[in-house]
């Protein structure tokens, strides 16, 4: 509240606490109360971001024009879309953990999601032990039963957690397995989330995502467009021109 008095450009939005609204209906309000064209997603009040931000939506608007049909970005801790656009073909569906995952899912149906790789040039304020552990339980817990509705089978998770990198340490895969069944069971008595015909496994965004990820060079060049650096410092080059 202070600080809207000094930064006529912040606005801050009160809501009254509601356990039925989640994170991804959290995230439409932000949307839906914008004034801009456009609006930048992600950007947590628990980050700290560099100096590049006027550099990403640079970035975005001609990997835009290069696509030519309206796109999501998805960047490190940051992404970028019309506004109007996000609010027809999504919006976020009103889960906690994964509502990103699965606006992406179906954004990916329409060839609209656009992974973007770049050096992250966002900071997570630390958090201590006994934070990242609850987090951790928490998150993971989400996660699990909102795959369950997404589709996931047992037999699939498994079959990930075991064969594919997922980046996760030993801790959180015994949680992951010790939260199983209990998640699969409590999944059977929520909606599902149902994705798109064309992403109706897990392996289809995978590939999709693998297929179509790229720095801002391989972007640009797979679409035949050549790259404006003019307006970008030298630190921000390094930073996207991978």
């Amino acid at each position: 509240k202070d600080l809207q008095s000094k930064y006529t450009n912040l606005r801050l939005i009160e809501l009254k606490r509601d356990r039925k609204r989640k994170l991804g209906l959290t995230r439409n309000i932000s949307v839906q109360e914008s004034k801009g064209e456009y609006v930048l997603l992600h950007l947590d009040c628990d980050d700290v971001y560099g100096p590049y931000l006027c550099d990403f939506v640079n970035v975005f608007h001609q990997i835009e024009k290069s696509q030519g049909y309206d796109i999501l970005l998805s960047g490190q801790h940051i992404n970028m879309a019309n506004k109007d656009f996000l609010l027809k073909h999504g919006p976020y569906k009103n889960i906690f953990r994964g509502e990103d995952r699965n606006l992406w899912v179906r954004l990916a149906a329409e060839n609209a999601y656009i992974p973007f790789e770049h050096i992250d040039f966002a900071t997570r304020l630390p958090k201590t032990t006994q934070e990242k552990n609850s987090r951790a339980i928490h998150y993971t817990w989400d996660h699990l039963v909102n795959d369950f509705r997404s589709g996931a089978t047992i037999r699939s998770f498994l079959y990930y957690e075991f064969n594919k990198d997922r980046g996760f340490s030993w801790k959180v895969k015994i949680i992951r397995l010790l939260f199983l069944l209990p998640a699969w069971f409590v999944s059977k008595f929520q909606e599902p989330l149902i994705p798109p015909p064309e992403m109706d496994v897990p392996e289809k965004f995978a590939a999709y995502r693998n297929n179509i990820k790229g720095s801002f060079n391989d972007i640009m060049k797979r679409n035949e467009e050549k790259i404006d650096v003019s307006n970008m410092s030298a630190d921000a080059q390094k930073i996207f021109l991978l």
